[in-house]
């Protein structure tokens, strides 16, 4: 699969790179809102994973962004705020799974795997 994976944390960014890479995945990360939407507009990746919050936009701005350039495409979002408040707001918009931080690559694999089949994995709001 191809995924664009952005994240204002450069760690997260490399951690997912790191996983995904290894099971053979071509990834492309950005810390960067907009390099990671220039990217989005170039290249028609099968997966998107990206955090809820950011500095200039959060994850779901993001995602909606996204689905202008991109209607449809699958998403994955991750974040540390297991709150009812993120949870609802990714999920109303169409969000199809979400993975709370700290995770392990293979959480994200399987998160990932269940956003692109579009199956509801999300966590259930506190």
């Amino acid at each position: 699969m191809r995924i664009v994976v952005v994240d204002d944390e450069r760690t997260i960014v490399l951690m997912c790179r790191r996983g995904l890479e290894a099971q053979g995945h071509a990834v492309h990360g950005f810390t960067d809102v907009h390099a990671g939407l220039a990217q989005l507009k170039s290249e028609s990746p099968d997966l998107l994973v990206v955090d809820y919050t950011m500095p200039e936009l959060n994850g779901v701005e993001f995602v909606q962004r996204t689905w202008e350039i991109r209607p449809g495409l699958p998403v994955l979002m991750i974040t540390a705020h297991d709150t009812r408040e993120v949870i609802e707001s990714a999920t109303q918009i169409g969000v199809q799974n979400i993975v709370l931080k700290p995770f392990t690559p293979a959480e994200l694999l399987r998160g990932g795997a269940a956003a692109v089949a579009g199956t509801d994995a999300a966590p259930h709001a506190p």
